[in-house]
């Protein structure tokens, strides 16, 4: 299999799971441990792929990013940069005990996220959780407290399995934020992460540390990019369909079924 066409269907699969709730980050480490990437490349390809994505919600949600310029936004921006700390610290410190390309690479991991994820996903659909007595909260008038509960699972999303999407959109729904918000906070919310990570490997790589064999070149990389802006635009305006219908729990167990066969594969190492 030649390395473009690994390159670029990666690409495209990150494009279509980053806003569908079956995690992305899983899937590309699970495809990159079968195309042979090395844990340092991985993760490098990863983030770009993932910078891809951040492209899209800045097109999808331009409008609202601009309104950030006026003053009645800025109380929207203040919750955003507010539930975005938890997973910078998070990430931060991965980044500073090198275990990303561990977490990456290792099977278990990635099944116990993709369970994770199941499990909020048919949280999604019980609807006496779902139940307030007062009406759900718009996207301008989300709490410090709601910004930190969907912050903090964003956090937990970074590992490979949990999907970030999934994850922070059901924990919005659980907080109170009405659908079509809760789904709008989370997408607001992963472009200070994607970019974060971004600077994070962009530094790495300036400073030499990441992986020295890298196989895929800097147009390969353009390209992916690219590709995964193109297939993450599409898949985010079918994953706010889904979102206003309540269909997140259809997922569920998609995600069941992969963590399952992971843990079958990790665990048959061992076996004879």
């Amino acid at each position: 299999m030649s390395l473009w066409f690994s390159v670029i269907l990666l690409a495209v699969l990150q494009g279509l799971t980053e806003f569908l709730p079956v995690s992305s980050s899983g899937h590309l480490a699970v495809l990159s441990a079968f195309f042979g990437f090395k844990g340092e490349e991985s993760a490098t390809l990863g983030i770009m792929l993932h910078f891809g994505s951040l492209l899209a919600i800045v097109v999808f949600y331009f409008q609202l990013l601009i309104g950030f310029f006026r003053r009645d936004q800025w109380h929207l921006l203040g919750m955003v940069i507010l539930g975005s700390i938890p997973a910078g610290v998070i990430g931060i410190l991965i980044k500073h005990f090198h275990l990303d390309s561990r977490l990456f690479g290792d099977l278990a991991i990635i099944a116990f996220g993709f369970l994770i994820t199941g499990a909020l996903l048919r949280l999604s659909g019980k609807k006496k959780l779902l139940e307030r007595s007062a009406p759900p909260t718009q996207i301008k008038e989300i709490t410090w407290k709601q910004s930190l509960v969907v912050g903090a699972v964003q956090s937990a999303a970074i590992l490979p399995g949990i999907s970030r999407s999934g994850s922070t959109i059901v924990a919005g729904l659980l907080a109170g934020i009405e659908r079509e918000a809760a789904a709008a906070f989370s997408f607001l919310l992963a472009l200070p992460a994607i970019f974060g990570a971004t600077l994070l490997e962009t530094a790495d790589l300036l400073k030499g540390k990441a992986e020295s064999a890298m196989t895929v070149s800097g147009l390969q990389l353009a390209v992916a990019v690219t590709v995964s802006a193109l297939t993450s635009f599409v898949a985010l305006q079918f994953l706010v369909k889904l979102v206003k219908k309540g269909k997140l729990r259809a997922f569920s167990w998609y995600v069941f079924s992969l963590g399952l066969l992971l843990i079958i594969k990790y665990f048959s190492r061992y076996a004879g």
